[in-house]
């Protein structure tokens, strides 16, 4: 796939191209930025213009390290694009890949910290706010794809073309159905837009995914996970496999991925708290070793 590289920057590699986005790496001067522009069928639709309006906004709006800042915004020959930051870091499904190529488990002290500082992340995501009030940032299409494990142990968002934040144009607020099956079934539907109960219900799912490697989906093809997801969601009885996790852990999991969102867990923190308890007590023990 050739990549249209603006005026000023040298192309570095493709980093993906999907229905929305073409996605390159390249050099500006001594910096090397993420160029996104919309890929040939996204940009004759309202909905490809969307994402691409609502990503650049939120991230001029908001400013935190486990998303990436926008430099710029341009238009040339080729269309509108902006750069933003190269965020560092190996998608969770990357990570569950290279553990399944050595033919080993992930360990669960690595499950329980990536459980920990993504629940942690998203939870202060979702509580930004500025001298008006909460700024009620969504990420709206979280996924094993979206979600990066970083140099540090942080956790960041990238892809952020479903987001949702104060005061979006309704003209930009577009029918937008996440990526199955980590979706929320409501959002499946067409039910709801993307909200904060979803993303909730989208990293559970994730996680789920990642700490067990098991179909979250009975269904084997596209039409039957996305039917079954929109009727009843995915496989909680999954959640018991999650050896990681305490059976009180479990069971918050297991309300976080209610399909009915007025009966599902939205606040994370008792499970924030169980898993940052048993860190510090892990570490303590490794002092005292």
């Amino acid at each position: 796939m050739a990549f249209a590289t603006p005026e000023g920057a040298q192309f570095i590699r493709l980093l993906g191209g999907g229905s929305v986005f073409q996605v390159g790496l390249v050099r500006v001067r001594d910096r090397e930025l993420v160029c996104k522009r919309l890929s040939p069928h996204a940009f004759e639709t309202h909905e490809g213009r969307a994402a691409m309006v609502r990503e650049a906004k939120l991230l001029s709006l908001v400013e935190h390290p486990a998303l990436p800042q926008l430099v710029r915004l341009g238009s040339d020959a080729h269309g509108p694009f902006f750069l933003e930051t190269f965020v560092a870091g190996t998608s969770l499904r990357d990570v569950a890949r290279a553990w399944h190529e050595r033919d080993k488990p992930i360990p669960l002290t690595l499950i329980r910290h990536i459980a920990l500082t993504a629940l942690e992340t998203l939870t202060d995501l979702h509580a930004l706010a500025d001298p008006k009030g909460p700024l009620e940032v969504v990420h709206g299409d979280l996924s094993p794809d979206h979600l990066l494990f970083g140099p540090f142990g942080d956790i960041r968002f990238v892809d952020l073309g479903a987001a949702r934040f104060r005061g979006l144009d309704p003209e930009v607020d577009t029918d937008d159905r996440g990526t199955v099956p980590y979706a929320a079934p409501e959002i499946v539907r067409g039910d709801a837009k993307p909200g904060q109960t979803a993303d909730v219900y989208a990293l559970c799912a994730t996680l789920l995914w990642f700490a067990t490697g098991e179909e979250l989906c009975e269904g084997t093809t596209d039409a039957a996970r996305l039917v079954e997801v929109a009727q009843r969601g995915i496989r909680r009885d999954l959640v018991d496999r999650l050896t990681a996790f305490t059976l009180i852990e479990q069971a918050w999991f297991h309300a976080a991925l209610d399909p009915d969102p007025a009966r599902r867990l939205v606040n994370m923190r008792p499970l924030i708290d169980s898993l940052r308890a048993s860190s510090v007590r892990e570490d303590f023990s490794a002092e005292g070793r």
